[in-house]
């Protein structure tokens, strides 16, 4: 089966790295990658590494019924219909020793055609295959599947994370090797992982020394018929305390679709500071932000406030109207519409609640786009003394679907709170995953998705 070789090789990984530009949108990538029922004519018992979204929690060893394993029957069901024995890899949060056993287990109990789990399966300093994971792979039977260890425990798969352009050849003569060592295994590649958005060696690099390639049924689903439409979403509700997503904000506002936007959470405090700086006053985001309290995971740093500042200036520019708290919810219960410098805000406040709901209602009845977008939780809705925001703008995503609205919901806290105080069924749909949607609606790129259409695009021409 073919692959790419050499300059080929290392070009395409610098494009799906984001070192070598791209010019397609996320519409033309998924158009130009085969589905999974394009394999159909592989010959019984052909081995196909399955790239899954196996990063789930665990609450004492025991897995409950997580979205993300239910997401991978479909293409694993129709591996076992058509005889594949399949390699399932993956990884468990950012950390190299989160182990996949629990998913294993879990795995085991609810798809069958188990095989073995292997956990020592690669050696790094030989660069090749384990004779225990070659065995595992030849002792499965047509329609069986095998699980490796998180593959972030070997230093390969994290070595894009922090590289720069100039480390690039060397990284791709790297990879290179290591990608040949994979075809042991099988030299066909399926990533139905929607939710692996980072720069992974298993992502951005081993789809192109596979001889074919194709989207798994659940993230072909999710990208063909929910991300282009939730993309046009006029209405975006976004809250939660990671700042960095501050920049897929700003990449929303700068694509041009999003005509209002409604901001909670540490993300609200950063644009409150920025949009008094620009009116010329001084406001205060209470302790969030104070240089004291920097070790903190509420504190919003200058930079979060100088990303906000031009934010809101590009929004202005195309007409965004931007919708910020009005009052707050302290640590000790009470509402206040100004934070002192020692309180922190816990949740939006009754006014604020009011405020958004009239926002988006309004917005609704005079928009074209008829589609909403939300992320994230308007406070910290674990505690029932802080989810009233987060539940009254639960209600006013189901008010907007009631009136005709498509709602769709990020993955994470987002799709957790609809869940504990609503009901899926309640908004057209909610994602499994957070981070890579946010990427998709702010245009930036997907390194998975560059690196299957590079391979398939290869496919095609020598075919």
């Amino acid at each position: 089966m073919p692959q790419l070789h050499d300059e080929t090789f290392a070009a395409a990984l610098r494009t799906a790295a984001g070192f070598g530009g791209t010019s397609n949108d996320i519409e033309t990538l998924v158009a130009g990658i085969p589905s999974v029922e394009a394999l159909a004519d592989l010959p019984d018992g052909t081995p196909v590494w399955i790239r899954a979204d196996l990063d789930v929690a665990d609450h004492d060893g025991v897995i409950g019924d997580d979205p993300r394993l239910a997401s991978l029957h479909d293409t694993l069901e129709f591996g076992r219909q058509h005889g594949w024995r399949m390699l399932v890899i993956g990884h468990r949060g950012r950390s190299a020793e989160k182990t996949l056993e629990y998913v294993y287990q879990k795995l085991k109990a609810i798809e069958p055609g188990c095989g073995p789990f292997i956990k020592d399966w690669f050696d790094e300093h030989a660069e090749t295959l384990t004779g225990i994971a070659v065995k595992g792979v030849e002792s499965l039977q047509p329609g069986q599947f095998l699980v490796f260890e998180n593959v972030r425990q070997y230093d390969f798969e994290r070595r894009l994370w922090t590289a720069v352009e100039e480390q690039m050849p060397l990284i791709a003569d790297h990879f290179s090797r290591i990608a040949g060592a994979f075809r042991q295994g099988a030299t066909v590649y399926v990533n139905d992982a929607i939710a692996s958005g980072n720069k992974d060696f298993s992502t951005t690099a081993l789809p192109l020394a596979m001889g074919r390639v194709a989207l798994g049924a659940f993230a072909r689903r999710e990208f063909a018929e929910h991300v282009v439409r939730a993309r046009e979403a006029g209405l975006i509700s976004f809250s939660g305390m990671k700042l960095d997503k501050l920049k897929q904000l700003h990449g929303i506002v700068k694509r041009g679709a999003v005509e209002m936007i409604l901001a909670g959470g540490s993300l609200a405090m950063a644009l409150r500071k920025a949009e008094g700086e620009i009116r010329g006053e001084d406001v205060s985001i209470g302790a969030a932000g104070l240089a004291a309290n920097k070790e903190e995971k509420a504190y919003v740093p200058p930079s979060a406030i100088e990303r906000a500042r031009q934010l809101l200036l590009d929004a202005a520019d195309k007409g965004v109207e931007v919708v910020l708290p009005i009052d707050f919810v302290t640590e000790d219960g009470s509402v206040v519409s100004d934070l002192g410098p020692d309180q922190w805000q816990r949740d939006i406040g009754p006014e604020t609640r009011a405020l958004f709901d009239e926002k988006a209602k309004a917005w609704a009845a005079a928009t074209e786009r008829k589609t909403a977008f939300h992320n994230g939780v308007m406070g910290q809705f674990e505690n029932s003394a802080f989810a009233h925001g987060t539940i009254a703008l639960v209600g006013t995503l189901k008010d907007l679907q009631d009136a005709g609205v498509a709602v769709y919901v990020g993955g994470g806290e987002g799709r957790a709170a609809l869940e504990r105080f609503a009901s899926l069924d309640d908004v057209t749909h909610a994602f499994t995953a957070g981070g890579t949607i946010l990427k998709c609606l702010a245009d930036k790129p997907l390194p998975f998705l560059e690196a299957l259409a590079a391979q398939a695009a290869d496919e095609a021409e020598t075919a």
